[in-house]
């Protein structure tokens, strides 16, 4: 059995050994503007089942969730490295317009999420109801990768030099030859032009200018040789080089043996006939290898199903009743009947932070402290049919974490950077979330005097983030990056909004408790939602399930029905 239930069964177990109260009729699904009868309790607990694998981009439009990961050419516009890389080689290739990438990335991500709020509500005054509650989250993200589904779509891989001893002697020796035929062919032709009698002077001596061209040719090719692959001193190179079987690395073998023949042809014999080591076309240990490795500068944890588990938010609410045309016993009503209530409350910041060192970070929360007000708002017609109206607004504080920031010019996926980005950009940044406003219309019918069924639509709108950068210094790994330049998202891509719509049905005793009909007061609610639009690469489409069991125990006081006012 998981914590979770356990924790759930534990809590409901505490529950049913209270004594209850009675109090009045609800209306079943979702909050409403009733407050407690003083002295009466309200002990809730509660079960969230969250899942998604989808989520809306900046345009509404519907990607998979692990689009933002995702590319059809992972080349330098994400890795900085295979920006230099690809100049090298269209250089050393004689290719215009080479696209040095690691393949096409695809990753398909699922995110379920178990939330058990707990809360506990008290009457002070008939009027004036005191509440907190908190949460116990559990939060999973489970991806998969793949690279080059078709094992021909990436043109560049792992330079071998890197962690093989001979591929490096290779390359060693292949820019060792370059440079041993240029100035043999430099003090050749010296030597020629001085002692035109000389033997062996005569093809060089045929063409000097031409001699003189191979020899700046070759000790460009050389240098580019070398600063891709490595060689001179013992250097490795760039971390990636074109794939052995690939165009580009067939070009550049052509283009040795080429120089070869040409210094052959003026009596210079020093390169020999192998090209540098090509790589092999990347795989998905490859990317764990890459991302894993402190060779490569990524210092990530491997794509893998991640786990978070923990407490989240706490929070402390006040709802004030204002006025209602209604009585306390809501069986009561005849015709049309309204009741107005106002809350505030106080978010104190819980959750766990994103890892900086994963690539899909679970948490348990939004982790900032926040306050917000809301407007509750019954409407009634007769005892059968209700709705309510629920308008909420909440401003969060201020949230400094560790996190990695691709880029700029870093392409993303309808606003959500992409999440593969080096050690070096980790930086500390403080977070102030934008302000947000919530809509919930949630209309009933009751089906008998327990029972109530209804659906709901909900809308929440948030806006833009405001970024602060704390520090260049990553506590985590050590590095203080001057030159990095984090760009922060402060309006762009960070706003959002989402529309969701619910079904659902309550069972209620709390009416035949009040009569003496039952003798525990409760009710329990269950509620399908599902996400129905949104905008912004934040908002997944969610399809959600929630179960909440409710008790009105009495500490003091009496229950009484009051008459209409």
């Amino acid at each position: 059995m998981s914590r979770l239930r356990q924790f759930t069964l534990f809590t409901l177990a505490l529950l049913a050994a209270v004594r209850p109260a009675h109090a009045q009729r609800v209306l079943g699904l979702g909050d409403d503007a009733s407050t407690l009868p003083r002295g009466v309790w309200r002990v809730t607990a509660g079960v969230v089942w969250d899942r998604a694998n989808e989520r809306y981009d900046a345009d509404g439009k519907l990607r998979a969730l692990g689009a933002a990961a995702s590319t059809s050419s992972w080349n330098g516009r994400y890795d900085p490295r295979l920006g230099t890389a690809g100049p090298l080689v269209a250089a050393l290739s004689g290719l215009s317009g080479f696209d040095a990438s690691l393949g096409v990335l695809a990753i398909a991500r699922r995110d379920a999420s178990v939330d058990a709020p707990l809360g506990l509500e008290l009457g002070l005054l008939s009027r004036l109801t005191l509440g907190a509650q908190v949460r116990v989250a559990s939060h999973a993200i489970e991806p998969s990768v793949g690279i080059n589904p078709g094992r021909i779509e990436g043109t560049m891989g792992f330079n071998p030099a890197w962690n093989n001893t001979a591929a490096r002697d290779r390359n060693v020796q292949l820019v060792a030859q370059f440079d041993s035929a240029t100035a043999q062919t430099t003090r050749r032709i010296a030597q020629c032009q001085a002692s035109p009698a000389t033997a062996g002077c005569a093809s060089v001596l045929a063409n000097v200018p031409g001699a003189q061209a191979l020899v700046a040719n070759a000790g460009a090719f050389a240098a580019a040789l070398n600063q891709l692959y490595g060689g001179r001193g013992g250097a490795n190179g760039l971390p990636f080089v074109p794939v052995g079987n690939g165009a580009a690395q067939q070009a550049i073998n052509q283009r040795v043996q080429g120089y070869r023949d040409q210094f052959t042809a003026l009596g210079n014999g020093a390169i020999g006939t192998q090209g540098p080591a090509g790589s092999t076309l990347f795989s998905p240990s490859d990317i764990s290898r890459l991302l894993t490795d402190s060779l490569y500068g990524y210092l990530l944890r491997p794509m893998r199903a991640v786990h978070a588990y923990g407490p989240g938010e706490i929070a402390v609410r006040l709802k004030l009743r204002l006025f209602q045309t209604i009585g306390d016993d809501t069986a009561t009503i005849r015709g049309f009947a309204v009741r107005q209530s106002a809350g505030a409350s106080l978010r104190l910041g819980g959750g766990s932070d994103p890892a900086a060192d994963e690539v899909f970070a679970p948490t348990t929360g939004e982790g900032s402290s926040g306050f917000g007000a809301q407007s509750f708002t019954d409407l009634w017609y007769g005892n059968r049919f209700s709705a309510s109206i629920v308008l909420g607004f909440d401003q969060s504080q201020a949230q400094a974490f560790v996190t990695r920031f691709p880029d700029a010019a870093t392409p993303n996926e309808g606003g959500a950077p992409f999440p593969l980005v080096m050690a070096e950009r980790q930086v500390t940044l403080s977070r102030t979330p934008g302000s947000r406003l919530a809509l919930t219309v949630t209309p009933r019918v009751s089906l008998t005097r327990n029972i109530w069924v209804g659906g709901s639509w909900a809308w929440s709108q948030q806006g833009a983030d405001s970024w602060t950068l704390r520090s260049l210094t990553s506590p985590d790994t050590g590095f203080t990056s001057p030159g990095v330049t984090v760009a922060l998202p402060s309006a762009t891509g960070t706003d959002w909004s989402e529309h969701r719509l619910g079904l659902g049905g309550t069972y209620s005793t709390v009416a035949a408790a009040r009569s003496g009909r039952a003798r525990y007061a409760f009710d329990v609610t269950y509620q399908h939602q599902q996400t129905s639009a949104g905008r912004g690469w934040r908002v997944p489409r969610i399809t959600r399930d929630v179960v909440s069991v409710r008790w009105y125990p009495r500490s003091w006081g009496r229950w009484k029905a009051r008459p209409q006012r």
